[in-house]
């Protein structure tokens, strides 16, 4: 027998002895030990080590630029706007997904930091056309009160000519202002409905930092946490889908910019910053993954995998591809041949 012929012997006995080893009850008995393996590997080796930061950034860089605008994001995109517009099988209440504490503590912080949304609002003033839409917007809201007032007056003896000529008066000088507003702007807002904007930030500020604020707020909770929650009186199917594609298209623009990678070569130097110089046991720990967990995953999802594969002759393809280099090496051929 050749050192040729001896060696392939050896590759199908070896070939056969793995497939039947992760094929039959054995494999019960491997995966543990694999997987404590590794996790002793992961407990001995540092994250730092391991992962060069540069090759992390332009893997990052790399999956924003190509995932966003593949086909497999557009599908998902499709499924999960699909899935949340049928909604899960049964009915559930906002009260389920969030409890009444974690909501406090978001109103809490929301009304925390009026400051910041007050500076945010007095910015925009910088803008003509918000200015203006500020401006009509509390326009409209004198107004209505002015039609609310009169409407009760009328019903009151001699009140409502009185009303009448209270409106009026306020209709011409609300007149004259539009009149005085018109000649003012130009391509710009004018001082008035710059001044109206102001006005109409403050009230809401103030409102916002008004103590009831915050119970108007929990109690709006309080009133649709136990109401059935139905994604499809939304709209239907389509709007779903075509808000999803919309949602993808920024995602596409947004997570390929500079300025968004610029913060993920941050991060991952912020993150290696932290547990680079630990081992990859003790990000794993801090992730919550235990040996346990790790098992019972790989118990539940390997036998299937492996079991597909050697169905389709995938497995004893894979395994002999892996083998048959060393046993056509010259090593190998001079051993066998001496």
């Amino acid at each position: 027998m050749t050192a040729d012929d001896l060696a392939r012997r050896l590759l199908d006995a070896q070939v056969g002895w793995t497939i039947r080893r992760l094929t039959g009850p054995e494999l019960t008995e491997i995966i543990p030990d694999h997987v404590d393996r590794i996790l002793g590997a992961a407990s001995r080796t540092q994250l730092g080590s391991a992962v060069a930061a540069e090759e992390l950034k332009a893997l990052i860089h790399q999956l924003a630029r190509q995932l966003p605008p593949s086909a497999a994001a557009s599908t998902l995109a499709e499924v999960v706007a699909e899935t949340i517009h049928d909604g899960p099988d049964r009915p559930f209440s906002l009260g389920e997904v969030i409890d009444r504490t974690q909501v406090e503590r978001i109103v809490d912080e929301l009304l925390s930091n009026t400051e910041l949304l007050e500076a945010t609002l007095d910015d925009l003033t910088r803008s003509p056309e918000v200015a203006t839409l500020a401006s009509r917007f509390l326009s409209r809201i004198v107004q209505d009160v002015l039609q609310t007032n009169r409407a009760v007056a009328e019903k009151i003896p001699g009140m409502g000519s009185l009303v009448s000529l209270g409106a009026g008066a306020a209709g011409l000088a609300m007149g004259a202002a539009d009149k005085q507003l018109g000649a003012l702007v130009g391509g710009t807002a004018g001082k008035g409905a710059v001044f109206a904007m102001r006005r109409l930030n403050k009230v809401l500020v103030d409102t916002l930092r008004d103590p009831a604020a915050r119970a108007a707020l929990i109690e709006i909770f309080d009133l649709y946490a136990d109401q059935p929650i139905s994604a499809g009186g939304l709209g239907s199917r389509d709007d779903a889908v075509r808000v999803a594609g919309l949602a993808q298209d920024v995602a596409i623009q947004v997570v390929a910019s500079e300025p968004v990678l610029a913060l993920a070569d941050r991060l991952v130097d912020r993150f290696l910053g932290v547990y680079g110089d630990h081992p990859i046991g003790v990000l794993l720990d801090d992730l919550g993954v235990t040996r346990d967990d790790a098992i019972a995953h790989a118990t539940a999802l390997a036998p299937q995998l492996i079991a597909a594969a050697h169905e389709s002759g995938e497995l004893e393809k894979v395994v002999r591809a892996a083998l048959e280099p060393f046993y056509a090496s010259p090593e190998v051929r001079e051993i066998l041949g001496g």
